[in-house]
Protein backbone atom coordinates (compact mmCIF):
# COMPACT_ATOMS: atom_id res chain seq x y z
CA UNK A 1 0.00 0.00 0.00
CA UNK A 2 1.33 3.41 -1.01
CA UNK A 3 0.14 6.56 0.63
CA UNK A 4 1.10 10.18 0.31
CA UNK A 5 0.53 13.33 2.25
CA UNK A 6 0.32 16.85 0.91
CA UNK A 7 0.74 19.68 3.35
CA UNK A 8 -0.14 23.28 2.66
CA UNK A 9 1.13 25.98 4.98
CA UNK A 10 0.22 29.60 5.27
CA UNK A 11 3.06 32.07 5.32
CA UNK A 12 2.94 35.48 6.91
CA UNK A 13 4.66 38.34 5.12
CA UNK A 14 5.70 41.18 7.40
CA UNK A 15 3.95 44.03 5.58
CA UNK A 16 1.62 46.68 6.93
CA UNK A 17 -0.40 49.37 5.24
CA UNK A 18 -0.69 51.97 7.95
CA UNK A 19 -2.23 55.40 8.32
CA UNK A 20 -0.18 56.50 11.33
CA UNK A 21 2.75 55.47 13.48
CA UNK A 22 5.62 56.71 15.63
CA UNK A 23 8.84 55.68 17.36
CA UNK A 24 9.96 56.80 20.82
CA UNK A 25 13.29 56.14 22.52
CA UNK A 26 14.89 56.96 25.88
CA UNK A 27 18.05 55.40 27.27
CA UNK A 28 17.40 51.69 27.68
CA UNK A 29 13.90 51.65 26.18
CA UNK A 30 12.29 51.95 22.75
CA UNK A 31 8.69 51.86 21.63
CA UNK A 32 7.27 51.84 18.11
CA UNK A 33 3.64 51.71 17.09
CA UNK A 34 1.68 51.53 13.85
CA UNK A 35 -2.04 52.15 13.47
CA UNK A 36 -3.57 49.27 11.52
CA UNK A 37 -0.83 46.80 12.39
CA UNK A 38 -1.92 43.14 12.52
CA UNK A 39 -1.46 41.44 15.90
CA UNK A 40 0.64 38.27 15.88
CA UNK A 41 1.07 37.40 19.55
CA UNK A 42 0.15 38.59 23.07
CA UNK A 43 2.38 37.77 26.05
CA UNK A 44 1.62 38.54 29.67
CA UNK A 45 3.09 37.96 33.11
CA UNK A 46 2.59 39.41 36.58
CA UNK A 47 4.26 42.73 35.67
CA UNK A 48 2.43 43.54 32.41
CA UNK A 49 1.18 42.61 28.98
CA UNK A 50 2.90 42.88 25.58
CA UNK A 51 1.10 42.59 22.26
CA UNK A 52 3.45 42.02 19.33
CA UNK A 53 3.08 42.71 15.63
CA UNK A 54 5.32 43.19 12.62
CA UNK A 55 7.95 45.88 13.10
CA UNK A 56 8.57 47.92 9.95
CA UNK A 57 12.15 49.14 9.69
CA UNK A 58 11.69 51.10 6.45
CA UNK A 59 8.82 53.52 5.94
CA UNK A 60 8.00 54.90 2.50
CA UNK A 61 5.58 57.79 2.18
CA UNK A 62 3.82 58.05 -1.15
CA UNK A 63 1.88 61.16 -2.09
CA UNK A 64 0.03 62.47 -5.08
CA UNK A 65 0.22 66.11 -6.08
CA UNK A 66 -2.95 67.82 -7.23
CA UNK A 67 -2.40 69.92 -10.31
CA UNK A 68 -4.46 72.87 -11.41
CA UNK A 69 -5.04 71.98 -15.05
CA UNK A 70 -5.17 75.17 -17.05
CA UNK A 71 -6.46 73.39 -20.17
CA UNK A 72 -8.33 70.28 -21.26
CA UNK A 73 -6.83 67.52 -23.39
CA UNK A 74 -8.63 65.02 -25.62
CA UNK A 75 -6.70 61.94 -26.78
CA UNK A 76 -8.52 59.52 -29.07
CA UNK A 77 -8.99 56.76 -29.92
CA UNK A 78 -8.01 55.18 -26.64
CA UNK A 79 -7.27 52.28 -26.80
CA UNK A 80 -5.50 52.63 -30.13
CA UNK A 81 -3.84 50.49 -32.78
CA UNK A 82 -1.84 53.16 -34.59
CA UNK A 83 -2.53 56.91 -34.84
CA UNK A 84 -3.80 58.98 -31.90
CA UNK A 85 -5.26 62.47 -32.24
CA UNK A 86 -4.53 65.03 -29.54
CA UNK A 87 -6.68 68.14 -29.10
CA UNK A 88 -5.87 70.88 -26.59
CA UNK A 89 -8.49 73.36 -25.42
CA UNK A 90 -8.43 77.14 -25.38
CA UNK A 91 -5.91 77.45 -28.20
CA UNK A 92 -3.00 76.11 -26.12
CA UNK A 93 -0.04 75.88 -28.49
CA UNK A 94 2.96 75.71 -26.21
CA UNK A 95 4.58 73.22 -23.85
CA UNK A 96 6.05 69.77 -24.18
CA UNK A 97 4.69 66.26 -24.66
CA UNK A 98 6.50 63.06 -23.80
CA UNK A 99 5.53 59.40 -24.10
CA UNK A 100 6.59 56.95 -21.39
CA UNK A 101 6.60 53.24 -22.32
CA UNK A 102 5.51 50.32 -20.07
CA UNK A 103 9.05 50.01 -18.63
CA UNK A 104 9.13 53.69 -17.58
CA UNK A 105 11.46 54.76 -20.39
CA UNK A 106 10.83 58.06 -22.19
CA UNK A 107 10.50 57.05 -25.86
CA UNK A 108 9.28 60.33 -27.34
CA UNK A 109 9.57 64.00 -26.47
CA UNK A 110 8.63 67.04 -28.51
CA UNK A 111 7.47 70.64 -28.27
CA UNK A 112 3.77 71.38 -28.64
CA UNK A 113 3.33 73.89 -31.48
CA UNK A 114 -0.34 73.31 -32.32
CA UNK A 115 -3.59 72.74 -30.41
CA UNK A 116 -4.38 69.72 -32.63
CA UNK A 117 -1.83 67.10 -33.67
CA UNK A 118 -1.38 63.35 -34.18
CA UNK A 119 0.97 60.80 -32.62
CA UNK A 120 1.90 57.57 -34.40
CA UNK A 121 1.81 54.57 -32.05
CA UNK A 122 2.12 51.96 -34.86
CA UNK A 123 5.82 51.22 -34.20
CA UNK A 124 5.29 50.69 -30.46
CA UNK A 125 4.58 47.35 -28.79
CA UNK A 126 1.28 46.49 -27.15
CA UNK A 127 0.99 47.89 -23.63
CA UNK A 128 0.12 50.85 -21.44
CA UNK A 129 1.79 54.18 -22.22
CA UNK A 130 1.66 57.52 -20.44
CA UNK A 131 1.41 60.82 -22.29
CA UNK A 132 2.88 63.59 -20.13
CA UNK A 133 1.99 67.18 -20.95
CA UNK A 134 4.27 69.83 -19.44
CA UNK A 135 4.26 73.62 -19.45
CA UNK A 136 6.96 75.60 -21.25
CA UNK A 137 8.99 75.72 -18.02
CA UNK A 138 8.85 71.89 -17.66
CA UNK A 139 6.22 71.65 -14.91
CA UNK A 140 3.99 68.58 -15.36
CA UNK A 141 0.44 69.71 -16.15
CA UNK A 142 -1.40 66.57 -17.17
CA UNK A 143 -0.85 62.81 -17.63
CA UNK A 144 -3.03 60.58 -19.79
CA UNK A 145 -2.86 56.77 -19.77
CA UNK A 146 -3.13 55.30 -23.25
CA UNK A 147 -3.59 51.63 -24.10
CA UNK A 148 -1.82 50.41 -27.28
CA UNK A 149 -3.35 47.31 -28.81
CA UNK A 150 -1.62 44.96 -31.27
Amino acid sequence: MISGTTTFAQSVTPEVTATAGAHFAIPGYQMSWTLGEPITQTLSNSSGQLTQGFQQSNISVIGINDYDFSYEIEVFPNPTIDVVQVKLSDGVKEGHISIIDPTGKRIYENEIVSDHFMLDFAPYAQGTYFLNFSSSNGELQHTIRLQKLK
